[in-house]
């Protein structure tokens, strides 16, 4: 029961998180609520990971291992992203890497839960990815512009 709980409370942050970060990157607007939210994701996830760990397999615990590592460094990229300008290269960059990862992952969890095979639900999210850094170097390319043309 907790497990689903954890799960259902990392989902639904994890949602809001990619809202918000969609609105904070270009702009301030909602980035506490973006680094926040995506605090908070992989906080139930690690506690349902942990929930889980006596459960999992060698594979399963090196997996959900890697997830919550990866989870700590779109925060660290968040906590990073917070001093600069929103808006500059840097920031669309950092920002952008999180919300790639989490689109990512809401697509590759779809996907599972369709009952996909593996192999569907391994393309799905390499698709997802290589299409997020052609779109985040676009954003970055724009942000780039808009640098050099204010004054």
């Amino acid at each position: 029961m907790w497990h689903a709980v954890l799960i259902t409370l990392h989902a639904t942050t994890g949602t809001v998180a990619l809202l918000a970060g969609l609105l904070a990157h270009r702009s301030r607007a909602l980035f506490r609520t973006y680094l926040w939210s995506l605090v908070a994701s992989v906080a139930f996830l690690a506690a349902a990971v942990a929930e889980e760990w006596g459960r999992l397999d060698g594979l399963s615990r090196a997996l959900f291992g890697a997830f919550v590592v990866l989870g700590l460094v779109m925060v660290w990229l968040a906590l990073a992203a917070r001093r600069l300008p929103a808006g500059s290269p840097r920031y669309v960059d950092l920002v952008g890497f999180t919300l790639v990862a989490l689109f990512d992952a809401f697509v590759v969890i779809t996907v599972l839960n369709g009952g996909a095979p593996v192999a569907l639900v391994v393309a799905s999210g390499v698709v997802v990815a290589v299409a997020g850094h052609f779109v985040l170097r676009a954003a970055k390319a724009r942000a780039t512009e808009r640098t050099l043309i204010q004054p």
